[in-house]
Protein backbone atom coordinates (compact mmCIF):
# COMPACT_ATOMS: atom_id res chain seq x y z
CA UNK A 1 0.00 0.00 0.00
CA UNK A 2 1.58 3.26 -1.12
CA UNK A 3 2.00 6.26 1.16
CA UNK A 4 0.05 8.47 -1.23
CA UNK A 5 -2.94 6.13 -1.06
CA UNK A 6 -2.81 6.01 2.75
CA UNK A 7 -2.63 9.78 2.97
CA UNK A 8 -5.49 10.35 0.54
CA UNK A 9 -7.68 7.78 2.28
CA UNK A 10 -6.99 9.23 5.71
CA UNK A 11 -7.57 12.84 4.66
CA UNK A 12 -10.71 12.07 2.70
CA UNK A 13 -12.16 9.96 5.52
CA UNK A 14 -11.40 12.68 8.05
CA UNK A 15 -13.25 15.17 5.88
CA UNK A 16 -16.21 12.80 5.60
CA UNK A 17 -16.29 12.38 9.38
CA UNK A 18 -16.16 16.14 9.83
CA UNK A 19 -18.99 16.63 7.32
CA UNK A 20 -21.12 13.96 9.01
CA UNK A 21 -20.50 15.63 12.36
CA UNK A 22 -21.56 19.04 11.03
CA UNK A 23 -24.69 17.57 9.45
CA UNK A 24 -25.57 15.86 12.76
CA UNK A 25 -26.02 19.32 14.29
CA UNK A 26 -28.64 20.22 11.68
CA UNK A 27 -31.73 18.79 13.35
CA UNK A 28 -34.94 18.54 11.32
CA UNK A 29 -36.89 16.90 14.13
CA UNK A 30 -35.94 15.74 17.63
CA UNK A 31 -37.80 13.19 19.77
CA UNK A 32 -38.27 13.75 23.52
CA UNK A 33 -36.22 10.74 24.70
CA UNK A 34 -33.40 10.89 22.20
CA UNK A 35 -33.16 10.26 18.48
CA UNK A 36 -33.52 12.84 15.76
CA UNK A 37 -33.91 13.31 12.05
CA UNK A 38 -30.84 15.09 10.71
CA UNK A 39 -29.66 16.51 7.40
CA UNK A 40 -28.29 13.14 6.18
CA UNK A 41 -25.48 12.93 8.74
CA UNK A 42 -24.94 9.24 7.90
CA UNK A 43 -24.27 9.79 4.20
CA UNK A 44 -20.66 11.08 4.16
CA UNK A 45 -19.41 8.22 6.36
CA UNK A 46 -21.28 5.69 4.23
CA UNK A 47 -19.71 7.19 1.09
CA UNK A 48 -16.27 6.69 2.64
CA UNK A 49 -17.19 3.06 3.31
CA UNK A 50 -18.33 2.64 -0.29
CA UNK A 51 -15.19 4.17 -1.76
CA UNK A 52 -12.63 2.38 0.43
CA UNK A 53 -14.32 -0.85 1.44
CA UNK A 54 -16.09 -2.22 4.47
CA UNK A 55 -13.03 -2.71 6.70
CA UNK A 56 -11.94 0.89 6.32
CA UNK A 57 -15.57 1.97 6.43
CA UNK A 58 -15.97 0.38 9.86
CA UNK A 59 -12.85 2.19 11.08
CA UNK A 60 -14.19 5.49 9.77
CA UNK A 61 -17.64 4.89 11.22
CA UNK A 62 -16.12 3.92 14.58
CA UNK A 63 -14.30 7.25 14.73
CA UNK A 64 -17.59 8.98 13.93
CA UNK A 65 -19.33 6.98 16.67
CA UNK A 66 -16.85 8.26 19.25
CA UNK A 67 -17.57 11.83 18.22
CA UNK A 68 -21.30 11.17 18.46
CA UNK A 69 -20.79 9.68 21.92
CA UNK A 70 -18.82 12.71 23.08
CA UNK A 71 -21.56 14.92 21.64
CA UNK A 72 -24.14 12.95 23.63
CA UNK A 73 -22.13 13.41 26.82
CA UNK A 74 -21.83 17.15 26.16
CA UNK A 75 -25.59 17.39 25.67
CA UNK A 76 -26.18 15.81 29.08
CA UNK A 77 -27.54 12.52 27.78
CA UNK A 78 -25.94 10.61 30.64
CA UNK A 79 -26.80 12.95 33.50
CA UNK A 80 -28.73 11.54 36.46
CA UNK A 81 -31.74 13.69 35.55
CA UNK A 82 -31.75 12.52 31.92
CA UNK A 83 -31.45 8.90 32.98
CA UNK A 84 -34.20 9.20 35.57
CA UNK A 85 -32.00 8.03 38.43
CA UNK A 86 -33.76 7.91 41.80
CA UNK A 87 -31.93 7.24 45.06
CA UNK A 88 -28.86 6.23 43.11
CA UNK A 89 -30.69 3.53 41.16
CA UNK A 90 -31.43 3.49 37.45
CA UNK A 91 -34.66 1.78 36.39
CA UNK A 92 -35.30 2.13 32.70
CA UNK A 93 -36.67 -1.14 31.37
CA UNK A 94 -35.23 -4.63 31.39
CA UNK A 95 -32.21 -3.20 33.20
CA UNK A 96 -32.43 -1.87 36.73
CA UNK A 97 -29.36 -1.09 38.77
CA UNK A 98 -26.17 0.92 38.59
CA UNK A 99 -26.44 4.23 36.67
CA UNK A 100 -22.81 3.73 35.64
CA UNK A 101 -23.55 0.39 34.00
CA UNK A 102 -26.65 1.86 32.37
CA UNK A 103 -24.61 4.76 30.98
CA UNK A 104 -22.02 2.35 29.61
CA UNK A 105 -24.70 0.20 27.98
CA UNK A 106 -26.40 3.19 26.39
CA UNK A 107 -23.07 4.59 25.19
CA UNK A 108 -22.13 1.23 23.68
CA UNK A 109 -25.44 0.46 21.95
CA UNK A 110 -26.79 3.91 21.02
CA UNK A 111 -23.48 5.39 19.96
CA UNK A 112 -20.56 3.03 19.40
CA UNK A 113 -22.45 0.13 17.79
CA UNK A 114 -25.29 2.17 16.27
CA UNK A 115 -22.90 4.41 14.31
CA UNK A 116 -20.05 1.97 13.67
CA UNK A 117 -22.41 -0.23 11.64
CA UNK A 118 -22.63 2.59 9.10
CA UNK A 119 -19.38 1.11 7.84
CA UNK A 120 -21.45 -1.62 6.19
CA UNK A 121 -22.92 0.97 3.84
CA UNK A 122 -20.65 -0.11 1.01
CA UNK A 123 -21.10 -3.88 1.19
CA UNK A 124 -22.94 -4.02 -2.16
CA UNK A 125 -20.40 -2.09 -4.22
CA UNK A 126 -19.06 -5.27 -5.85
CA UNK A 127 -22.35 -7.16 -5.79
CA UNK A 128 -24.77 -4.85 -7.59
CA UNK A 129 -23.76 -3.49 -10.97
CA UNK A 130 -25.70 -0.24 -10.76
CA UNK A 131 -23.61 1.98 -8.49
CA UNK A 132 -26.47 4.17 -7.26
CA UNK A 133 -28.60 1.13 -6.48
CA UNK A 134 -25.73 -0.55 -4.64
CA UNK A 135 -25.28 2.58 -2.52
CA UNK A 136 -29.00 2.78 -1.70
CA UNK A 137 -29.05 -0.91 -0.70
CA UNK A 138 -26.01 -0.32 1.49
CA UNK A 139 -27.72 2.63 3.16
CA UNK A 140 -30.79 0.51 3.87
CA UNK A 141 -28.71 -2.31 5.38
CA UNK A 142 -26.64 0.09 7.50
CA UNK A 143 -29.86 1.77 8.61
CA UNK A 144 -31.35 -1.59 9.57
CA UNK A 145 -28.29 -2.49 11.65
CA UNK A 146 -28.44 0.88 13.37
CA UNK A 147 -32.15 0.39 14.04
CA UNK A 148 -31.50 -2.99 15.66
CA UNK A 149 -28.90 -1.45 17.98
CA UNK A 150 -31.27 1.34 19.02
CA UNK A 151 -34.16 -1.08 19.55
CA UNK A 152 -32.09 -3.28 21.85
CA UNK A 153 -30.93 -0.24 23.82
CA UNK A 154 -34.44 1.20 23.97
CA UNK A 155 -36.00 -1.97 25.32
CA UNK A 156 -33.29 -2.48 27.92
CA UNK A 157 -32.79 1.06 29.15
CA UNK A 158 -35.85 3.12 28.17
CA UNK A 159 -38.73 0.65 27.88
CA UNK A 160 -40.30 1.77 31.12
CA UNK A 161 -41.50 4.92 29.35
CA UNK A 162 -43.64 2.91 26.94
CA UNK A 163 -46.94 3.19 28.77
CA UNK A 164 -46.51 6.92 29.30
CA UNK A 165 -45.56 7.41 25.65
CA UNK A 166 -48.53 5.53 24.21
CA UNK A 167 -51.14 7.11 26.50
CA UNK A 168 -50.22 10.76 26.00
CA UNK A 169 -53.04 13.07 24.96
CA UNK A 170 -52.96 13.54 21.22
CA UNK A 171 -51.29 10.18 20.55
CA UNK A 172 -52.91 7.81 18.07
CA UNK A 173 -55.98 5.97 19.36
CA UNK A 174 -54.18 2.65 19.02
CA UNK A 175 -51.69 3.71 21.70
CA UNK A 176 -53.96 2.61 24.54
CA UNK A 177 -54.75 -0.54 22.58
CA UNK A 178 -51.05 -1.44 22.53
CA UNK A 179 -50.80 -0.86 26.27
CA UNK A 180 -53.74 -3.20 26.83
CA UNK A 181 -52.45 -5.84 24.39
CA UNK A 182 -48.86 -5.92 25.66
CA UNK A 183 -48.80 -5.64 29.45
CA UNK A 184 -45.64 -5.55 31.50
CA UNK A 185 -42.20 -6.00 29.95
CA UNK A 186 -43.52 -7.00 26.54
CA UNK A 187 -44.49 -3.35 26.08
CA UNK A 188 -40.83 -2.38 26.42
CA UNK A 189 -40.04 -4.08 23.12
CA UNK A 190 -43.09 -2.71 21.29
CA UNK A 191 -42.30 0.78 22.53
CA UNK A 192 -38.69 0.57 21.41
CA UNK A 193 -39.62 -0.82 17.99
CA UNK A 194 -42.10 2.00 17.32
CA UNK A 195 -40.20 4.83 18.97
CA UNK A 196 -36.94 4.19 17.12
CA UNK A 197 -38.73 3.57 13.83
CA UNK A 198 -40.42 6.98 14.12
CA UNK A 199 -37.15 8.84 13.65
CA UNK A 200 -34.86 6.34 11.97
CA UNK A 201 -37.16 5.38 9.10
CA UNK A 202 -37.40 8.99 7.83
CA UNK A 203 -33.67 9.44 8.44
CA UNK A 204 -32.77 6.39 6.35
CA UNK A 205 -35.26 7.20 3.59
CA UNK A 206 -34.01 10.78 3.30
CA UNK A 207 -30.40 9.57 3.29
CA UNK A 208 -31.14 7.00 0.57
CA UNK A 209 -32.97 9.51 -1.63
CA UNK A 210 -30.33 12.24 -1.22
CA UNK A 211 -27.53 9.73 -1.70
CA UNK A 212 -29.10 8.47 -4.92
CA UNK A 213 -29.68 11.98 -6.30
CA UNK A 214 -26.24 13.32 -5.39
CA UNK A 215 -24.36 10.34 -6.79
CA UNK A 216 -26.54 10.35 -9.91
CA UNK A 217 -25.50 13.96 -10.50
CA UNK A 218 -21.89 13.31 -9.44
CA UNK A 219 -21.16 9.63 -10.20
CA UNK A 220 -17.45 10.09 -9.44
CA UNK A 221 -18.36 10.09 -5.76
CA UNK A 222 -18.91 6.34 -6.14
CA UNK A 223 -15.60 5.65 -7.86
CA UNK A 224 -13.92 2.73 -6.19
CA UNK A 225 -10.62 3.70 -4.63
CA UNK A 226 -7.86 1.14 -4.32
CA UNK A 227 -4.12 1.33 -3.88
CA UNK A 228 -3.43 0.20 -7.45
CA UNK A 229 -4.48 3.67 -8.59
CA UNK A 230 -1.58 5.14 -6.64
CA UNK A 231 1.09 2.57 -7.40
CA UNK A 232 2.36 4.18 -10.60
Amino acid sequence: MTQSFKTKRLVESALMIALSTILSFIIIFRLPFGGSITACCMLPVILAAYRYGTKWGLVTAFAFSLIQGIQGIAEGTFSAASLGVENGVFNGGFFSGSPLLASFGIFLLDYIIAFTVLGFGGIFRNRIKNKQLSLVCGILVAGLFRYIAHVISGAIFFGIWGEWFFTQEGFFAWGQTLVDMFPGQSLYIIYSLIYNLSFLLPEVVITAVVGFLITKAMPRLLDKKDMQQYSK
